[in-house]
């Protein structure tokens, strides 16, 4: 019986386009130790929708990363951890390993593709997931979003009015964007929103251009305030992470 085919060797993989500190609130990730920074190391544009590496590596300048450039690296940002952002982010498998090696906390953003062995590698290593997630969904999305310690989605909206099958139950926020928004009008975009906020399970904490700020559920006080990747905490108690106003826990994962 003839051996499976080998997967496609990623040329790319072991080196980075980017290495630049950025607050978590610019990923985005919003339940995620509030106003920390990370080294954000990956793609010219950051994770994608899709896993198509040719098309979103070729034609940028590659910088071959090593542990030791990464650690000094985060030590002159004062990131706290590092953030793994290429396009797909578990096709590189190589530069994983390099930011583990960074030290402090690691988040990979991805789409929900890529080998499974690489996934079981890393799930139970990686402090919080940012999933690209399109109508459509994706071959690891459930276990990611299953298993992963902390998880948030972007959802890439492109009129398709079908959900992922995900354990919602177990998403910490969610992030509405247009998929390719390039050519779409704001309008379109708020009714594409407004239509996907409707089939999101209502205990969900939703985002969009429109509505960035965390407030809380039970009292309505503005937790956390976010504007252009800055945030400021109001009401939210970043030791116990209740609101400070009612007391209700507010579902952020703190530092």
């Amino acid at each position: 019986m003839p051996s499976p085919p080998m997967p496609p060797i990623n040329p790319y993989d072991g080196r980075a386009a980017q290495l630049v500190p950025l607050p978590v609130e610019r990923l985005p990730l919003f339940h995620w130790r509030p106003q920390t920074r990370l080294l954000a190391v990956g793609s010219r544009d950051g994770a994608a929708f899709d896993d198509d590496i040719a098309v979103h590596e070729r034609g940028t300048y590659q910088r071959r990363l090593d542990a030791g450039l990464l650690t000094a690296a985060r030590a002159r940002s004062g990131a706290a951890g590092v953030a793994a952002t290429w396009c797909a982010s578990l096709r590189f498998p190589v530069g994983l390993e390099l930011l583990a090696d960074a030290g402090g906390p690691l988040v990979v953003a991805t789409p929900p593709l890529g080998p499974l062995a690489v996934l079981h590698r890393w799930l139970p290593r990686v402090d919080a997931w940012l999933l690209m997630l399109t109508a459509g969904g994706g071959p690891l999305a459930a276990a990611i979003a299953g298993q992963g310690r902390h998880v948030e989605v972007v959802l890439g909206l492109d009129g398709d009015d079908r959900l992922p099958d995900l354990p919602w139950e177990r998403i910490a926020a969610v992030h509405l964007v247009a998929r390719r928004p390039a050519g779409v009008e704001a309008t379109v975009e708020r009714a594409w929103s407004a239509a996907a906020r409707a089939r999101l399970p209502t205990r969900l904490a939703v985002y969009d251009a429109d509505q960035p700020h965390s407030d809380c559920a039970g009292c309505g006080a503005r937790l956390v305030w976010r504007q252009g990747g800055t945030a400021r905490l109001d009401a939210l108690d970043a030791v116990t992470g209740t609101c400070r106003t009612c007391a209700r826990p507010a579902g952020f994962t703190l530092a």
